[in-house]
């Protein structure tokens, strides 16, 4: 439902903040299905296909109806990427001598066979945070452009900073990224909407001869 600010601007500026609306979530869950079509090719063999898109759509706080949208577009290009894979072929161990089986529950292939997965756990964490942060950013900056849309939409009836909070509340985000879309699309606006930003020397100057 909008929000009462919005429910009092002319109807045909309603209509075109509800279409900006669909549009911002459509960009939303384009980003938001890439990133997580690579958070799983990423971790394929490390986390289950399952494991690892509810993993990114968790960390992500991907929220309906975006998150379903991203499941199934994810499925989708799943299938697509299998539909021309050749078979993968699993070596048998059925032949291995009985010694050489035995030997894999020794002590020392045990403690190695610890090591070797809390090795791949902490690389498989690394892989996972750089990925997210990744995303995160790429999300942010999707919601920036939206927002400037927003902005523009909605600036002659509510004026810039509004017209940025009230994209921020369709979009349903809140705490730390609700603040960074919001901090980054003033500074975007700033660069259109005020002059060049220039460094002075007599400002500078007197503030290094301190140090």
């Amino acid at each position: 439902m909008p929000a009462p600010g919005i429910r009092r601007l002319p109807e045909p500026v309603r209509r075109r903040f509800q279409v900006a609306t669909a549009m911002a979530l459509e960009a939303l869950v384009d980003t938001q299905t890439a990133h997580a079509f690579e958070f799983q090719a990423l971790l394929h063999g490390r986390l289950e296909f399952d494991a690892a898109l509810e993993r990114y759509l968790r960390e992500m706080r991907v929220h309906e109806p975006v998150a379903t949208a991203v499941r199934t577009r994810v499925l989708v290009a799943l299938e697509r990427a299998e539909s021309g894979a050749a078979p993968t072929l699993v070596a048998s161990h059925d032949g291995e001598p009985a010694e050489e089986g035995w030997r894999r529950f020794s002590p020392e292939a045990l403690v190695r066979g610890v090591r070797e997965r809390q090795r791949k756990n902490d690389e498989t964490e690394r892989l996972i945070d750089l990925a997210l942060a990744r995303a995160e950013e790429a999300v942010i900056a999707t919601h920036v452009d939206n927002a400037i849309t927003f902005a523009a939409l909605l600036e002659p009836h509510l004026g810039l900073k509004r017209a940025v909070q009230e994209y921020v509340a369709a979009v349903g985000e809140a705490g730390s990224r609700g603040q960074a879309i919001f901090q980054r699309t003033m500074a975007r606006l700033a660069d259109v909407h005020l002059p060049p930003f220039r460094a002075r020397p007599e400002l500078v100057a007197p503030l290094e001869g301190r140090r």
